[in-house]
Order: structure tokens, then C-alpha cells, then sequence
């Protein structure tokens, strides 16, 4: 019956788009000494969510305490990558790309290149405590997709073959928990500096003049292979080729402790990538 209630007062609140404005989420704590600071950082169009959204993040907040919280809205983003890569050719592809989410991607990997922390998307979360998984000596991790990256990658008619591996070199694969999947780029885990960021800030810019100016029938697997999982894939491939190093690594879905999907978000303001078809998306 406590069941039933519940669900019931859930789909009242969906009817009558109940919102809460969640700034007071985002707040400052001490700086703690491990390796990757104790910061997250968080984008939306802005801090308004529905109900059963807010509800979502206010329980990953309390879930962690000892961790800052940072909020930054569109033109926060926009100001960020002003004013901390003019000159660099990863911010004219900030500005051009003419979707929310790459923009987003691009912003994700320069914050924490620049600042060290934890990104995380709005619409997901942990279930345990960050610190259960990040640990003070940790420079990286990172964790894989449920999805393997032969069913996505296309070489040709999505990512320049001259710019991307078309698999995990041999030196590689031993050195990965999980070689046939991609890797998450929802939440990141990275120091200030990581050779990994750098590499796959490096590689957007090296692959735009494959996307610039021109069509493709999914939009949303374009921008895949140029700014999101397939391009952060490739990244650490390449950077373990190079250093043959291998980064700290967290199972599937963060050994099956990833939360998706909190709620429906709103996405008349921003138009979700899976709905473009047969357009270009970086100017």
C-alpha cells in the first residue's frame, strides 16, 4: 500500500511540473589532500528541476558531504572557457559546436584539465559515497560502459580513420579491465594536469576539420565518435600506447553502483542530441 502511495504522489507531482531551484546544493568545503580534489562539477541550462529530479540530487549531495559542489549554467561554461583558453583552438570549437552536449563534453574535459575533481552528470549519480571509490593516491578513474565499442565505432563515415585507432592496439588490451567496451565520459575522475585530459583535448581539436561544415544523418553518433565516450576511448587508448601506462580503473557502471537517469528532464531549452538528423553540428 506504501508502495502504491508513493507512486501515486509521483505522478501527481509529474502533472503538475512541481520545480525546485537546487542552488543551495552547491556549496564549498575544505580542500582535502588526496591526489584528484574533493570537487564536483555539475552543468545545466539551469538549476531548476523537476521533483523528483531535485530530490535525486539533494540525496547525492548528502551522500556526499565532504566533497564542494559546483553548479555552472551555459553562460557560466561560456565565461569559464573565455577566460581560461583564449588562444587555444579547443575554444573556437567550443563556441561552434552547435550542440548542448558537446559543448558540455568540451567544457567537462577543460575544467578538469585545468582544476582536477570530479564531473558528473546532472541526470545521474553514485550510489555510495565518491570517496568509497576515489581514493587519496588515485590520478585517475575511470570506469567502462555496458556497451561495447564495436557496435558504435565507424570509421569513415563518422571519425577520420588517419585520426583514430580502429581498435586498442595489442599493448594494450592486457592492460585493460574491459577492452571490447567504451569508457563512461558521464563522470570523470581526474588530477589537475592529467596527461589523459590533455590527450583527449588534443585529439578534438586534431579530428575537427573531419565534422566542421558538414552533415551527418546521426547527429548524435557524430558527436559520439568527436567529444563524448568514443572520442574519451580512443583518448585512453592512445595515451596508454604512448606512456604505456595504464589508468585506475572501477569495473562496468562503476562496478554496478552508476544511478541513471534521476527524471525527465526538460529539453524544450535544450534540445537532446538523439533528436537531430541530417544536419551539421559544428560550425
Amino acid at each position: 500500500m506504501f508502495k502504491l502511495i508513493k507512486q501515486i504522489l509521483k505522478n501527481l507531482i509529474k502533472k503538475v511540473d512541481y520545480r525546485i531551484d537546487v542552488s543551495s546544493l552547491y556549496t564549498e568545503v575544505p580542500r582535502m589532500g588526496g591526489k584528484i580534489p574533493n570537487h564536483v562539477y555539475q552543468t545545466w541550462v539551469n538549476p531548476v528541476f523537476p521533483y523528483v529530479h531535485a530530490r535525486a540530487l539533494q540525496r547525492f549531495r548528502r551522500l556526499n558531504p565532504d566533497y564542494t559542489f559546483s553548479f555552472f549554467d551555459d553562460q557560466q561554461m561560456a565565461e569559464y572557457m573565455d577566460s581560461n583558453f583564449a588562444g587555444h583552438p579547443i575554444l573556437e570549437l567550443f563556441h561552434g559546436d552547435r550542440m548542448p552536449s558537446g559543448k558540455a563534453d568540451i567544457w567537462r574535459y577543460c575544467v578538469l584539465f585545468l582544476e582536477g575533481g570530479i564531473y558528473c552528470d546532472i541526470d545521474s549519480a553514485l550510489a555510495v559515497p565518491l570517496h568509497e571509490l576515489v581514493h587519496e593516491e588515485s590520478s585517475e578513474l575511470i570506469s567502462f560502459e555496458n556497451v561495447k565499442w564495436r557496435d558504435h565505432l565507424s570509421l569513415g563515415r563518422y571519425a577520420d580513420p588517419d585520426v583514430f585507432l580502429p581498435s586498442p592496439p595489442d599493448s594494450i588490451k592486457g592492460n585493460l579491465d574491459y577492452p571490447e567496451h567504451t569508457i563512461i565520459n558521464w563522470l570523470l575522475c581526474f588530477e589537475k594536469g592529467s596527461p589523459i585530459l590533455e590527450e583527449i583535448i588534443n585529439l578534438i581539436v586534431r579530428h575537427a576539420h573531419f565534422y566542421k561544415n558538414k552533415k551527418f544523418e546521426d547527429v548524435s553518433l557524430a558527436g559520439n565518435h568527436f567529444t563524448g565516450p568514443l572520442a574519451l576511448t580512443e583518448a585512453v587508448w592512445m595515451w596508454m600506447q604512448k606512456s604505456g601506462k595504464c589508468p585506475e580503473q572501477c569495473g562496468i557502471d562503476f562496478s554496478g553502483k552508476a544511478i541513471f537517469k534521476h527524471g525527465e528532464l526538460d529539453y524544450r531549452q535544450s534540445p537532446h542530441h538523439s533528436t537531430r538528423k541530417n544536419q551539421e553540428f559544428l560550425d
